[in-house]
């Protein structure tokens, strides 16, 4: 298991457990914010506090979802973001598209 998720009132937390740093991690990925999608969650905040990498697999989805959500209204927001999940989301501009958000 990539992910696990909790409820804190209105949001969704999606907490990645594991690097995204290939293709089978990747498509889990993607199942586990599909899921989140297709349920009607308007809120979600994705948690890379156990993660110390991602890349194109990851951020892909990422972006993905975040077009997804704010075409129905909804948003997707981060945990705050560790040193190395930063050095990732920072070159790519990632930080000023989804927001960091407090847990």
């Amino acid at each position: 298991m990539i992910t696990s998720t909790e409820k804190i009132g209105n949001r969704m937390v999606i907490r990645v457990l594991k690097n995204i740093d290939d293709l089978k991690t990747g498509e889990d990925f993607k199942t586990a914010l599909m899921e989140l999608y297709t349920k009607g969650e308007k809120e979600i905040i994705i948690d890379f506090g156990d993660t110390n990498l991602i890349n194109s697999h990851g951020i892909g989805k990422i972006l993905m979802f975040y077009r997804r959500f704010k075409g129905i209204g909804g948003k997707i927001y981060v945990a705050p973001l560790n040193d190395s999940i930063r050095e990732i989301f920072e070159p790519l501009m990632l930080d000023k598209l989804i927001p960091e958000i407090k847990l």
